[in-house]
């Protein structure tokens, strides 16, 4: 039947759709799958392009925080070749004994001291000593480690050395003013360096990076102990805790997980079990657990095992862990054979000088197959095991590691407080902890003054009227004669304190108020003689009652206190110079010293003021800069002028008024004491004395 066009137009539009779709349906079937298809192809090409872009896109953006904290992280350093001083006019004294760490390098045996770097060779014989002159940049030195073939040498004060065998470099990072670095420890190619408050920092042999905790954000600080594990680090800081990294994730544990104090002194670490000795005792704990999940809190305990105050160090040796305290005393972890699981401390006896502090346990290997050595550095020098193959049984058979030469130092303590020379041409050297050593005109030591009394040298003063040296100590003022016998005044004598902090002579003729010895003390100034003294304090017009220092010059005495200058005639205070009142723009004055009619006045924080016969201040601190002036660290020849201060010392040419400054000569730049013969000069540091030729400082002309 065909249907005429009339017809077609005729019927309605559902039958004309229904007579296509009949007609055409296998092709519009097909025609809607592929539609179907080609949407659902286009939708996975655009999720999985989608999907991309926004990996991509977080990707980036992942990197980019990553390079930000890796810049971040990277540490700003200088790198200083050091060179060798020519020490035609310089002489250092100072002990090499007091021994903080040792390290294998090459064929020798290094030791960090405070007096300098020692080498040794396997038998204990002296190989050679280096000093500053050598090119330390100080002799302070705290602890060592080998890396890439070369000695690394942590300082007091001035970062982190590097020792090739023949030259020094230093390191020090730019961006951070802490350069102490008290733990090195060489990890899977890597040195990392704790400092004490500078952070922890890693070294790859090109360029440092600060490792820090909590994402990036927390420096730590105050690091004393580096350990490592396989893959683990352990940070063990002065009074933070226990700090332990694993797979880049960082746990803290403090007193509060059980640990017997927050100060740590050791780690060691054998299979699951870890040790944590603190300056309080030994804890322990399965390091599963430590690290396990969050959720895990509850176990994540150390328990005590030893409660041991002055605990110092502890390491693993002949397969047991041994505990040293800070004055030698050994002990030796044990398994309780009655109890399971129990751990005992059985002491080792051996033959301990009393006198031993500081002491450090250490074991590492030296050039014999038969394995580590055990080794024992302290402030009397270094012992360590025999080789006879000695079990822990009790007893250990400890021998002196280059005592021979080392009864040849000199100071007992390189921390010089004062200095000072008698009528017989001989230097007497104070220091803080260990009394006075004597040396003849020759710089041979043949006296060492020590006991209860004497021990805490403030400062040291000859008094031609008695022939007599003065020694102003914690314990009172000690007066000594030709052959070293002493005498002590104190409270019970009618001094305000027994804590002098000062002392001078004052010559007869004097108008003083008949008093020959004037006493600076933490409660006011002592004026008189054996038992008859009388005080002045604030009530009698002192600016403060802490007298630091003082000087008597023509009719007056000269007192600086914590809060000013006092003026002192006739046994009154006549007049008061402070920042309220005159130049002095620092009220703490430290130091005095006259040179000829010139009158100098040293400052905490001020640096150095002239004070003229018209009753002026002048101040070099354009010169020299605002320093800090220790007391007993001003002293005259006529010729100079020498300041010590915390950044070396100064000496003022009187006649050219030029300032010169000494650094690279001295010890430590911390300089205490300074007094003169006419013919040297001589700068007691926390590292040692300096003895430099007038000659070599009148050759520095022009230089600063």
């Amino acid at each position: 039947m065909k249907w005429s066009l009339n017809q077609i137009g005729a019927l309605p539009v559902t039958t004309l759709a229904t007579a296509f779709l009949k007609a055409h349906r296998r092709r519009l079937i097909g025609l809607a799958l592929s539609l179907l298809a080609a949407v659902l192809i286009f939708g996975l090409i655009f999720g999985l392009i989608f999907g991309w872009m926004v990996k991509r896109q977080a990707e980036r953006e992942f990197e980019a925080a990553r390079a930000r904290l890796e810049k971040q992280a990277f540490v700003p350093f200088e790198r200083e070749a050091r060179r060798a001083l020519a020490g035609d006019g310089i002489k250092l004294i100072q002990s090499s004994r007091n021994t903080r760490s040792l390290a294998r390098s090459g064929d020798s045996i290094f030791a960090a001291t405070d007096g300098g770097l020692v080498e040794f060779d396997d038998d204990g014989k002296i190989k050679r000593r280096y000093t500053v002159l050598d090119g330390l940049p100080e002799s302070d030195l705290t602890v060592l480690a080998t890396f890439g073939s070369k000695l690394f040498i942590g300082s007091r004060s001035q970062g982190l050395v590097v020792f090739d065998g023949k030259r020094f470099e230093r390191y020090r990072w730019t961006d951070r003013n802490a350069q102490a670095v008290t733990a090195l420890l060489e990890d899977r190619g890597r040195l990392l360096a704790g400092t004490f408050a500078g952070g922890l920092l890693e070294f790859d042999g090109k360029s440092f990076k600060e490792i820090k905790v909590e994402a990036g954000q927390k420096r730590l600080a105050g690091i004393n102990r580096l350990a490592a594990d396989g893959s683990r680090l352990f940070v063990g800081t002065f009074a933070g805790g226990l700090w332990i990294n694993e797979a880049n994730r960082w746990s803290h544990f403090t007193i509060a997980d059980g640990l017997p104090s927050n100060r740590i002194v050791g780690v060691v670490a054998s299979g699951d079990q870890l040790l944590v000795a603190s300056d309080f005792g030994v804890a322990a704990a399965s390091i599963n657990q430590l690290l396990g999940d969050a959720g895990a809190a509850s176990q994540k305990r150390f328990q005590t095992i030893a409660t041991l105050p002055e605990l110092a160090s502890a390491t693993s040796f002949d397969s047991g862990v041994l505990l040293c305290k800070d004055n030698g005393e050994m002990f030796q972890l044990v398994a309780d054979g009655r109890a399971a699981n129990r751990i005992q401390l059985a002491p080792l006896a051996w033959n301990r000088p009393a006198s031993l502090a500081s002491c450090q346990l250490t074991a590492f290997a030296q050039n014999n197959p038969r394995g580590q050595t055990l080794w024992l550095t302290s402030n009397e020098g270094i012992w360590r095991i025999g080789w006879q193959g000695e079990r822990l049984a009790g007893r250990l058979n400890f021998s002196a590691f280059g005592r021979a030469e080392r009864q040849m130092e000199v100071l007992s303590s390189n921390v010089i407080s004062a200095l000072a020379f008698d009528d017989l041409g001989r230097l007497w050297a104070g220091s803080f902890r260990n009394g006075i050593d004597v040396f003849s005109t020759e710089g041979r030591r043949i006296a060492h003054l020590e006991s209860e009394t004497v021990r805490e040298i403030n400062a040291l003063v000859w008094d031609e009227g008695s022939n007599r040296m003065l020694a102003a100590t914690a314990q009172g003022l000690i007066r000594f004669d030709a052959s070293f016998g002493s005498e002590r005044l104190s409270r019970a004598d009618g001094l305000l304190s027994d804590s002098i902090l000062g002392v001078a002579a004052i010559q007869p003729g004097l108008k003083s108020g008949r008093a020959s010895l004037a006493l600076a003390t933490s409660r006011g100034l002592s004026l008189g003689e054996l038992k008859q003294w009388r005080g002045l304090t604030t009530v009698q017009g002192l600016p403060s009652n802490s007298v630091y220092t003082l000087l008597p010059q023509r009719e007056f005495i000269y007192a600086g206190t914590l809060g000013g200058l006092a003026q002192i005639a006739q046994g009154r205070v006549v007049r008061v110079f402070k920042d309220s009142n005159s130049k002095l723009t620092h009220n703490w004055v430290t130091a005095l010293c006259e040179a000829g009619p010139r009158l100098f006045v040293g400052t905490y924080g001020g640096g150095v003021f002239e004070l003229t016969a018209a009753g002026e201040f002048t101040s070099f601190a354009a010169e020299t800069g605002r320093q800090t002036i220790n007391p007993n660290a001003m002293a005259s020849d006529g010729e100079f002028l020498y300041v010590g201060t915390l950044d070396g010392a100064w000496a003022l040419d009187l006649r050219s008024q030029e300032w010169r400054h000494l650094k690279p000569e001295l010890p430590s730049t911390a300089v205490l004491a300074v007094t003169s013969d006419g013919e040297r000069v001589y700068f007691g540091s926390t590292s040692g004395i300096a003895r430099i030729e007038i000659g070599y400082l009148r050759s520095r002309a022009g230089k600063t």
